[in-house]
C-alpha cells in the first residue's frame, strides 16, 4: 500500500488517484502543465509520491506506477524551468 495515501486516506494520494490526475492533465495538451497553473490539490497529490516502488507491486496489470509519476514529475519541472540555462 502506498504510505502517503495510508496517511492521507484522500485518493489524490493513491496510485490510482494519482494516475487519473496525470491522465487528466494531459489528456489533448501538447505538454505538461506547470505547476503554476495545477490546482494545489493535483501538485500535492503527484508531488508527494516517494517513489517507494509499493504502488508498482501492487499493480494488477503490471503498470510501473512509480516510473510514471516519475516522469510526469519531470516533464512539469522541465516545463516550469524551462528557458532557465545556467549563465
Amino acid at each position: 500500500m502506498c504510505p502517503t495515501y495510508d496517511a492521507m486516506r484522500m485518493r489524490h494520494y493513491g496510485p490510482r488517484g494519482r494516475i487519473n490526475l496525470i491522465l487528466d492533465l494531459m489528456g489533448g495538451s501538447n505538454g505538461a502543465p506547470s505547476p503554476d497553473s495545477m490546482g494545489r490539490r493535483v501538485v500535492d497529490g503527484i508531488f508527494t509520491c516517494l517513489h517507494c516502488g509499493a504502488c508498482d507491486t501492487q499493480c494488477p496489470a503490471g503498470i510501473k506506477i512509480s516510473d510514471v509519476i516519475l516522469s510526469f514529475k519531470a516533464l512539469v519541472l522541465s516545463q516550469r524551468f524551462k528557458g532557465r540555462g545556467s549563465k
